[in-house]
């Protein structure tokens, strides 16, 4: 199984935030099994096991219990790099909320961040990735509760104003002390909830980021863009969506189901996935088709309406529209 990654600068914030209890770097890394040297490389990637050890060690060896909930306090949002400058960057707190959830995948594979407006509310959803081999789904708690507190933090840092948070869930069980919980959330908070989630007042959408800068956004997130696409350029859902379509478009079109099966993959998790590399599963049918038809037309001993079949066209006369929309041509004209 496919293993989710995150950035470096992940373990820099937590090392360097448990020094100011006193801890020692070196000593921290070592129990957990991380070169120091690492946190050099923020843009780096890791998989989750030695995160998952350095949360154990760094809860252990700070004694705070509530160690998340006090990293996201003191969360910078220049800490998750090119991402936070995005941020600083944007002009209103509706279009970070868009960013963020765009450029998830720099600093971690292990969720997905979804805003929805619904009724005057937001709803911010960090819903962990359960398709891949990921560390968040044993142990979510102080990573989500990090995340949360982060967020509201980031807010209060970018637009001056604190969210009004109307309520709060988290899937994993509730601490004995939830203390810490309700002076950074207020009340509303909730535990084995279906989903981690944050409901803010839709008003917050508008407030205007202080540190604006369109000119420095254009140029930050084309360079987030462009590290985006080297992060899935090796192994892309789209490219692998297109090889099991090729393999299959043989007399009808594979269903999204089928194609999700031979992923190994729920299809609702495909469906982020590919929304998430900037297309649908109907645009790579499309696609293929056409790249498949050129193909075949080439091929002078093979019929028209024997491509149309091979393509999954119920009708001549589908593939025909089909054909003169991909190309401005007729299929016989194409062929000459």
């Amino acid at each position: 199984m496919k293993e989710a990654t995150f950035s470096v600068s992940i373990v820099r914030d937590i090392i360097q935030y448990a020094t100011t209890y006193g801890i020692d770097a070196k000593k921290l890394c070592a129990a957990a099994g991380i070169e120091l040297a690492l946190i050099e490389m923020p843009d780096q990637q890791i998989t989750g096991a030695p995160l998952k050890a350095l949360w154990r060690e760094v809860v252990k060896l700070t004694g705070d219990e509530n160690f998340g909930l006090h990293l996201g306090e003191a969360f910078n949002v220049a800490a998750i790099g090119i991402v936070g400058y995005v941020l600083l960057n944007c002009n209103t707190f509706d279009q970070v909320l868009e960013k963020l959830s765009r450029y998830t995948r720099l600093f971690s594979q292990g969720v997905y961040i979804n805003f929805t407006v619904f009724e005057g509310q937001v709803l911010c959803d960090c819903e962990i990735v359960d398709h891949l081999k990921n560390y968040l789904l044993e142990e979510p708690r102080h990573p989500i509760e990090s995340t949360f507190a982060a967020l509201m933090r980031a807010t209060k840092m970018l637009t001056g104003k604190q969210l009004d948070l109307q309520t709060v869930w988290f899937q994993h069980p509730r601490p004995n002390d939830i203390s810490e919980h309700e002076r950074i959330f207020g009340t509303g908070i909730r535990f084995l909830a279906p989903t981690n989630r944050m409901i803010l007042d839709a008003n917050c959408l508008h407030w205007p980021v202080l540190s604006a800068n369109p000119s420095l956004l254009s140029i930050f997130e084309q360079h987030a863009k462009a590290m985006l696409d080297e992060l899935s350029q090796e192994n892309t859902y789209s490219n692998r969506v297109v090889q099991v379509i090729s393999q299959h478009l043989k007399g009808e079109v594979p269903a999204l189901k089928t194609i999700a099966h031979s992923l190994a993959i729920s299809v609702r998790n495909l469906q982020r996935e590919l929304q998430t590399e900037g297309t649908s599963y109907q645009q790579l049918l499309d696609a293929t088709r056409k790249e498949l038809a050129l193909r075949h037309l080439k091929k002078t001993d093979t019929p028209i309406h024997d491509v149309a079949f091979l393509l999954g066209f119920s009708e001549p006369s589908a593939f025909h529209r089909a054909f003169k929309r991909w190309t401005g041509k007729t299929p016989r004209t194409y062929r000459g």
